[in-house]
């Protein structure tokens, strides 16, 4: 008994660490960014701010060319993006980031598409980027999927790098085999952006990528399941030995022993006489059968 309530203590003080860990992770992940040195990008639409997109770093590389840093023209008061073919809607977004000729690459475009849904689950609207597409020379060159990039469409998203790279955790997926997009490497570093619902022209509280699983919360998880296979083992013995318990029985039976010389037990035994032979009978002689 002693055994079971330490159990349930232990388990318990597990699972509050663990609901602990989670609120942390939680108020972490639901928090607004500031930013120094660039102000974010700000797209209008008639004067009402629609898309907020804001990287410390961009950088782009095509095969064994030179990396491209794209973060001077894209943020401050230096910045030569042009955000003109960018576009609101109520359930999509486009961010059309035009950077023109940049080395051997003629007319530069990097295009985020946003789209937003309904999850009854959650009762509310989820935004995602729902790709990310390169152009030069006037065609998509590349295309990434990106449906790991997603938050509540009144929240905004963040995370320390969207990459297309596998080092940074691959947010950015090829989004078919046969075309270019292996051969690109793209990254974005402290990246956010919000495409819907957005008030004063400001972030949004930010769901970051962070994930629930650190290696605390996974150890705290493993010690849980082992307490619960102690505690399920320790029930099963018990079960199995009331159930022997209820399967034995003892009754008193006579036992039979040759004579013996030792007249020192003439108070713990009598004689019994058959047929000419002596022998004794040890008194409150018990036998037991267990029945299984």
């Amino acid at each position: 008994m002693h055994l079971l309530i330490l159990v349930f203590y232990v388990i318990n003080q597990v699972v509050s660490y663990n609901l602990s860990r989670k609120g942390q992770w939680e108020r972490a992940s639901w928090r607004p960014f500031t930013h120094s040195h660039y102000s974010p990008l700000n797209v209008t639409v008639n004067g009402i701010p629609c898309i907020l997109f804001w990287a410390k770093r961009i950088m782009i590389k095509f095969e064994n060319h030179t990396q491209l840093d794209l973060t001077e023209k894209t943020f401050g008061v230096h910045a030569t993006v042009d955000v003109g073919d960018s576009n609101c809607s109520e359930d999509n977004a486009m961010l059309s980031l035009k950077f023109g000729d940049i080395g051997n690459l003629k007319g530069l475009v990097i295009r985020f598409l946003l789209t937003t849904s309904y999850y009854q689950l959650s009762v509310q609207n989820w935004f995602s980027l729902h790709r990310l597409q390169l152009l030069y020379n006037h065609s998509i060159q590349a295309t990434f999927n990106a449906s790991r990039i997603y938050a509540p469409a009144s929240y905004s998203y963040h995370c320390e790098h969207v990459s297309s790279l596998q080092r940074y955790d691959a947010l950015l997926i090829p989004s078919s085999a046969n075309d270019l997009s292996k051969l690109w490497e793209v990254t974005f570093i402290d990246f956010q952006i919000q495409g819907f619902n957005i008030q004063e022209g400001h972030f949004a509280y930010a769901k970051d990528c962070a994930s629930f699983f650190s290696p605390a919360i996974l150890m705290g998880l493993v010690m849980s399941l082992i307490l619960l296979l102690v505690l399920a083992y320790a029930l099963h013995m018990l079960i199995h030995l009331k159930s022997l318990d209820r399967h034995y029985e003892c009754k008193a039976s006579p036992a039979y022993f040759a004579q013996m010389k030792d007249n020192d037990m003439g108070d713990e035994k009598e004689p019994l006489r058959s047929s000419g032979s002596e022998s004794y009978e040890l008194r409150n002689q018990q036998f037991c059968k267990i029945y299984i």
